[in-house]
C-alpha cells in the first residue's frame, strides 16, 4: 500500500461494478480497499481508516438505493463530495465455453442484477430456469468454480476476466442505457467548483397540514433554484409519514441556496444537507 495515496473504500469484492467506479474515480491517487458490506464501507470513513468511500446510490432502472440514503441521513459527519455515472453492461458468464443456451439450468447473481435482465432471461433461457441470489455479481462469477457447468452467472466483464471465466453473451440487460449513479463520500464538506449540486433530506412537523410540500418547494422556486430530483420515502415511524429527498442545482455556500435552506428550516422538523458536490 502506497503511503502517499489516499484510501478509497468500495463495496467488494474485486470485479464488481463498484470496483469499476472506484477505478474510474482518480484511480492514480487512491489505494482501493474492498469491503464486504455497506456498514464497513462507510464505517471506514467514520473511523478514518479510509479518506473516502464510493457507493452506488441510484440506478436508472430500479431507482434510489435506499440503504445508502438512510445511512447518510442518519450519520453525523458523512457528506457526498462527488458523483459519477457508470454505464452498466451485464454479461452472461459460464465456467466452460458453451454453445447451447439450453444447457444452462440455473442463473446466479445479485438479485438487482437478475431483475435488470429479466426480459432477456425469459426470452433466451429455459422456462424452468432456476434463479439463485448472491451477495454480489463478482461473488456469483467466482462461485462458478464450485458449481456444475450448467450454472451461469450474471456479472460484469471484469469479473469474468479476473476469475478466468467465459463470456457467453454481453449486454443482456433489458435497458441498454442502464446507468448507475455512484457517489464519493468523505467526512469533509466540499468547496464550490462552479458546477455543483446539493442533496438534502427533510420532513415536516405536522404531516396532516395541507400545503406543506408546496410551501417547502416555494423556498426554491421563488429564487429560481432548479430541482433536479425530488422523491419521498417512508420514515419508518408510522404509515403516512415521509422523508423527502431533493437534489438541486447549486452549492450550499451560494447565497440563494443558503437563504432557501434557512427558510425551509422554519417549516420542517428535520433538515439535513447530504452534501454539495461536483457532477
Amino acid at each position: 500500500m502506497e503511503e502517499n495515496k489516499k484510501n478509497l473504500s468500495f463495496l467488494g469484492p474485486v470485479g464488481t461494478y463498484s470496483e469499476a467506479a472506484a477505478l474510474e474515480y482518480k484511480k492514480d491517487v487512491h489505494n482501493l480497499i474492498p469491503k464486504s458490506n455497506l456498514s464497513e464501507v462507510l464505517g471506514s470513513v467514520v473511523a478514518n481508516t479510509s479518506e473516502e468511500a464510493i457507493l452506488p446510490i441510484e440506478n436508472s432502472r430500479v431507482g434510489t438505493i435506499i440503504e445508502v440514503i438512510d445511512y447518510l441521513i442518519n450519520s453525523k459527519n458523512l457528506f457526498i463530495n462527488h458523483e459519477l455515472l457508470l454505464p452498466i453492461e451485464a454479461c452472461l458468464i459460464t465456467k466452460e465455453n458453451i454453445k447451447n443456451l439450453n444447457h444452462i439450468r440455473e442463473i446466479i447473481s445479485k438479485p438487482e442484477a437478475i431483475n435488470q435482465c429479466n426480459e432477456w432471461i425469459s426470452k433466451n433461457l429455459r422456462k424452468d430456469i432456476v434463479v439463485t441470489g448472491s451477495p454480489s455479481t463478482a461473488e456469483a462469477v467466482e462461485s462458478l468454480n464450485n458449481l456444475p457447468d450448467s450454472v451461469a452467472a450474471i456479472g460484469p466483464e471484469r469479473a469474468a476476466v479476473i476469475h478466468k471465466k467465459h463470456i457467453v453473451k454481453k449486454g443482456i440487460q433489458d435497458y441498454k442505457n442502464n446507468v448507475t449513479r455512484f457517489v464519493v463520500i468523505s467526512n469533509e464538506e466540499n468547496k464550490p467548483t462552479g458546477k455543483d449540486k446539493t442533496s438534502i433530506a427533510f420532513d415536516f412537523k405536522k404531516t396532516d397540514k395541507a400545503g406543506l410540500l408546496f410551501t417547502a418547494l416555494q423556498c426554491f422556486s421563488k429564487r429560481n433554484i432548479n430541482l433536479q430530483k425530488i422523491e419521498s420515502r417512508p420514515k419508518g415511524t408510522k404509515l403516512g409519514e415521509y422523508i423527502f429527498i431533493i437534489d438541486l442545482d447549486g452549492h450550499l455556500q451560494d447565497e440563494n441556496i443558503e437563504e432557501a435552506l434557512k427558510e425551509l428550516k422554519q417549516v420542517t422538523s428535520f433538515l439535513k444537507v447530504l452534501g454539495s458536490y461536483s457532477y
